[in-house]
């Protein structure tokens, strides 16, 4: 009989780990970039695949197509020991001492996917051997969700957060590595 690691390797969800913001190289611990926080309970990812279904009426309202409109990668975690100065910048209005102020210092218009709101987000798990990182190439902080997370259950002394991801410049690029880290590749 084999005994089999706990959490498995495809329950990143459930793997404790860090955030890490604007890393410049992944092959040592302390070039991971700004550390954000610590999830206990490890991050949601939802790869984001989004899709429409066109029907007919001459055919009973049967799906004819299935047409791919690309993805919105999601990271939530809920981070304790968080970098509040760091947090604080990157969700202007959103203060890590749990209060919510509105407007923010964002001005409406503001194109939220300019370099200065987007950067690289790394998760990495404790165990770096046998679970999975995640590395959006383009990760942009989501003012609203995070907003409506802490109004719904703000948890004291954490900090919920959520990034969607979005692709760089062109296909080679892609949006997201979900994989080991010894594999994981800054583009």
């Amino acid at each position: 009989m084999a005994w089999l690691t706990h959490p498995d390797i495809n329950e990143i969800a459930q793997t404790p780990g860090y955030l890490f913001w604007a890393p410049t190289n992944l092959s040592a611990e302390g070039t991971w970039g700004t550390k954000l926080g610590f999830t206990e309970k490890g991050v949601d990812f939802d790869p984001g695949y989004n899709y429409g279904i066109l029907s007919g009426e001459e055919k009973g309202e049967e799906p004819l197509h299935k047409i791919n409109l690309g993805q919105t990668p999601t990271i939530t975690a809920t981070l304790k020991n968080y970098n509040a100065t760091a947090l604080d910048k990157l969700f202007p209005g959103l203060q890590a001492g749990g209060a919510v102020k509105s407007p923010g210092t964002i001005l409406p218009g503001t194109d939220l996917l300019s370099a200065t709101y987007t950067g690289y987000l790394l998760f990495v798990p404790d165990d770096t051997t046998n679970h999975f990182c995640i590395l959006l190439q383009r990760a942009s902080p989501s003012f609203i969700a995070t907003a409506k997370i802490r109004h719904s259950h703000s948890v004291p002394g954490a900090f919920p957060i959520v990034f969607t991801g979005a692709r760089k410049t062109n296909d080679a690029d892609g949006i997201y590595y979900y994989g080991l880290l010894s594999g994981a590749v800054l583009r």
